[in-house]
């Protein structure tokens, strides 16, 4: 019990301590006319298992909304015999009022979905308050697709509001009525791991992190979305849980077998950073599950195919193969276990017979009769299919494998595939050139992303295969000679690069990432902890927005020198 206490006032001491800092310092974020005014305190706690609970007080005093703060964790703490094991204090700024109409507006008029960063209050003197949070955890303001504009989501809001206040009545709520939005600053304490939190408009609710910690936080990401990952793989089927939507806990049904053999290969890419993040069992069961579902021989035991179950029809995807040779030559990699050779082998002959004479590709056929169903479907197939050889290739030695993905690469030179910016051909192309370092494969790596480095600088969104594209990049022009008069390199523009790279490790954390501090506000904070997600599709978290992000950051920890 003494325990408990003495966590407690060390938790209270700080909480006083950055709330007397918040107010009081010239320097903070609070104006002085908000100091003279109501400072409005919002108190969120909560467990690994339930949506967070969330109280605001808004006295006339500095020193009463320090006490009633203080009161109130002693009440949580004294009701439940335990520090709660999420808790957050914010304090409210930069309040403005607004008309309904207007906020609707500005909701709508936003360039990405659910990128409104602030609180809303529906008087003045916040009896009825939301903090940003609180509001996407709850889908109150919701876009449910990238091309589509956000919405106020009153039945949700009213949901909401009948859990927090016990409001039975529906609030309707008018054009005209006055609302105030407002920001806020917070700390986050999980048990007494303590986090201040960043206010700014795109990292608004998240930990900073300095520099100083940057490399173990970015160690800690990896090993924490490892164990996320994992979790989704089922012990009994080897099939992962496709994703959910989180605000209600809702399962993704789909499935798609390219997804669920990259996943896999994510994570045992991990082993490069600490074979303690590799779950053998468990991605033994994702690879039995690829072999027993998902592998079809057509004609005969020489080519080997993955197969995709849609409504009405199976069809074979080019790069299905070539995500499943991935997944196969990784597994050897690591574990230097020849077991799955051959099959990779008749997977890599089932690519060779999608690709044409001149490199082009074919990218759907209908199963079972081997028809072309379509020549093309998405650019990323291409690259992918090209690195799988190439990864074979490494492995088996066979020159059919690399003189096979050279003659791809004169087909993407010759038709501009640079345009693309995929992060697949990046790549390739990275270990193409190291494998043979002709001018040519350096010339077209480096066009892959030269044109859309300002374009990655700026665009503030959390998509986890611009940092992949990135590394790979960046990993072909470090091993040019960084010396004046080199032609590649200066063509590279290496520091732009490097800049561009810590921007988007940034923002996949900031803007993307499943921290405790967001995830608390959701129905159910454990089943998405830890995983990264995609903001403007209503906070979506599928197999595929960790994968690719767990491979960006892995490749960062492993070779990025700052």
């Amino acid at each position: 019990m003494s325990t408990h206490l003495d966590n407690l006032n060390q938790i209270s001491a700080k909480i006083s301590y950055f709330l007397k800092k918040t107010i009081n310092n010239n320097d903070t974020i609070l104006t002085e006319e908000e100091r003279d005014n109501k400072i409005i305190v919002f108190i969120s706690y909560g467990s690994n298992d339930i949506r967070a609970k969330v109280w605001n007080t808004a006295p006339l005093n500095a020193d009463i909304a320090i006490k009633k703060t203080l009161n109130y964790i002693k009440n949580i703490y004294e009701k439940n015999n335990k520090i709660s094991n999420y808790l957050k204090i914010d304090i409210v700024h930069d309040l403005k009022k607004i008309k309904f109409k207007d906020l609707l507006q500005i909701i709508s008029d936003e360039k990405l979905n659910n990128y409104f960063r602030k609180g809303i209050a529906f008087d003045e003197n916040f009896s009825i308050a939301l903090l940003e949070q609180e509001i996407y955890g709850n889908a109150i303001i919701q876009g449910k697709t990238w091309d589509k504009a956000s919405s106020f989501n009153e039945i949700n809001l009213n949901k909401y509001l009948k859990h927090k206040y016990n409001i039975s009545s529906r609030r309707k709520i008018k054009d005209q009525d006055l609302i105030y939005t407002f920001r806020s600053k917070g700390i986050f304490f999980k048990n007494l791991d303590f986090y201040e939190l960043n206010y700014d408009y795109i990292n608004n609710g998240i930990r900073t992190i300095d520099d100083s910690e940057k490399r173990q936080s970015i160690l800690e990401i990896i090993k924490d979305n490892c164990i996320y990952l994992n979790s989704q793989i089922d012990q009994e089927t080897g099939k992962f849980i496709y994703g959910y939507i989180p605000a209600n806990n809702e399962r993704l049904t789909s499935y798609n077998s390219i997804r669920h053999c990259t996943s896999l290969y994510s994570l045992l890419e991990a082993f490069e950073v600490s074979e303690k993040f590799i779950n053998y069992d468990k991605i033994k069961k994702g690879i039995n599950y690829t072999i027993k579902n998902l592998i079809k021989y057509p004609t005969d035991q020489s080519s080997a195919f993955i197969i995709e179950q849609n409504k009405s029809n199976i069809e074979i995807k080019l790069g299905a193969n070539a995500a499943a040779i991935l997944m196969f030559t990784k597994y050897q990699e690591v574990t230097g276990s020849t077991e799955f050779l051959l099959l990779t082998e008749k997977l890599a002959n089932g690519i060779k017979k999608m690709i044409k004479p001149n490199g082009k590709t074919i990218h759907i056929l209908d199963y079972p009769s081997l028809e072309v169903k379509e020549e093309y479907r998405v650019i990323y197939y291409d690259g992918e299919a090209a690195l799988a050889l190439l990864r074979l290739y490494q492995l088996n030695n066979d020159q059919e494998l690399l003189k096979t993905v050279k003659i791809m690469y004169e087909h993407f030179i010759d038709n501009d595939y640079w345009k693309y910016n995929d992060h697949w051909l990046s790549y390739c192309t990275n270990e193409l050139s190291l494998l043979c370092p002709e001018k040519k494969y350096f010339e077209f790596g480096i066009q892959n992303y030269l044109p859309y480095l300002k374009r990655y600088k700026n665009r503030r969104t959390a998509r986890g295969t611009f940092l992949e594209m990135l590394m790979a990049s960046y990993k072909m022009v470090s091993r040019l000679p960084h010396q004046e008069g080199n032609e590649l390199f200066e063509k590279s523009k290496f520091s732009e690069l490097c800049d561009v790279i810590n921007t988007r490790l940034e923002y996949q954390r900031v803007i993307g990432y499943f921290y405790p501090e967001i995830a608390m506000y959701f129905k159910k904070p454990n089943i998405i902890l830890n995983s990264f997600f995609v903001r403007q599709e209503n906070f979506r978290t599928r197999i595929d927005d960790n994968e690719h992000n767990l491979s960006g950051y892995i490749a960062y920890y492993l070779h990025f020198k700052d």
